[in-house]
């Protein structure tokens, strides 16, 4: 089932937020950078999803956990910046965003298979 317009501009307003939330300060990755990328909210607009990656990505895991200890205060000053636009404030979690690995990993079969297909024809 798609997401409905009402779903979509939460999951924006959210998404652009948080990211604001997390660049002033609330210091969950000394020295790397925190990246939302993707946002989904729920039907009934009580849970958001956020994903997130990681610069390096070898703390994208502790991140996560970090962000989801703390989500009480991100979500204490998200809803202080959304609290005029929203009746109410979603619950939040942060998750892992792996696309990026996915995305490595298909193109790196992709790659293998052409290979085959070239010392094949050979």
């Amino acid at each position: 089932m798609s997401e409905s317009l009402i779903q979509r501009k939460l999951a924006n307003l959210i998404r652009k937020e948080i990211s604001d939330t997390l660049g002033m300060g609330q210091n969950f990755l000394p020295g790397g950078m925190i990246t939302i990328s993707v946002v989904r909210v729920t039907g009934d607009l009580g849970l958001a999803k956020i994903y997130v990656t990681t610069l390096p990505d070898s703390k994208l895991v502790e991140t996560v956990e970090k962000l989801n200890e703390g989500n009480w205060a991100i979500r204490k000053a998200l809803a202080a910046r959304i609290r005029n636009k929203v009746r109410k404030v979603p619950e939040i979690r942060f998750h892992v965003d792996d696309s990026f690995e996915e995305a490595n990993r298909i193109e790196q079969l992709l790659n293998s298979v052409k290979k085959e297909e070239e010392e094949g024809e050979d």
